[in-house]
């Protein structure tokens, strides 16, 4: 079953806070400060040496890639947001298989099934809710991980986690905030792209998400 229009309050990325352009590069605000992410991620990929770290980058690096080409052209009803969500699974599968591998610490069985009940909760938000829910559920997944590993982490690599969950959290809260302020601030100026305020901490979240894991 795929995801429609018609389940959508807020489809991914129509209903973002940058007017599109009928003809051209549909949202070029967004588009190019994508392009800043996607080239600091390829950046951190082409120096990763170790197997999971890999994987991460490159699903890290075909997520932007999408999101970049997403804000480029629009592709019809929820299509874009159905390729985007999948990828977002393989990024939470290596963020865990990256610590796990960095602390030698496999999870206790409650969060095993934390993280199982997580992930059948996101696939019906997925399914069955509008995006909203299933983009918290997938930061609902990536701050769990990065919970309970904290703990196992030296002083240095708490500081780099606790800056990446703040990022998270801002991007979070950006996004609800576009999601219903979005015609009042266009009321205030109708032409600016609010978009970019939320890829902005974007960039940054990929700059030390990818500056962190690409040899953690």
């Amino acid at each position: 079953m795929i995801k429609g229009e018609e389940k959508e309050e807020f489809t991914f990325p129509f209903s973002t806070c940058e007017k599109p352009n009928k003809k051209g590069i549909a949202q070029p605000y967004s588009f190019f400060l994508n392009i800043f992410s996607i080239s600091i991620v390829f950046y951190f990929l082409c120096f990763t040496r170790k197997l999971y770290n890999f994987f991460l980058m490159l699903s890290l690096f075909a997520f932007e890639g999408f999101h970049t080409y997403s804000h480029f052209v629009h592709l019809p009803n929820s299509l874009q947001v159905n390729v985007i969500h999948p990828i977002s699974y393989f990024m939470n599968i290596f963020y865990f298989l990256v610590l796990y591998k960095h602390t030698h610490v496999f999870p206790k069985p409650w969060f095993i099934l934390l993280l199982i009940t997580l992930f059948f909760l996101d696939l019906y938000f997925f399914f069955f809710l509008p995006f909203i829910y299933s983009f918290t559920s997938f930061f609902a997944i990536f701050f769990a991980i990065l919970i309970y590993y904290y703990r196992y982490l030296s002083k240095i690599d708490k500081s780099n986690i606790t800056q990446i969950g703040i990022i998270g959290a801002v991007i979070l809260m950006l996004f609800y905030n576009e999601k219903f302020n979005c015609a009042q601030m266009y009321s205030l100026n109708p032409e600016f792209p609010f978009h970019i305020i939320l890829e902005i901490f974007g960039l940054i979240a990929f700059f030390l998400v990818s500056r962190f894991f690409y040899d953690f």
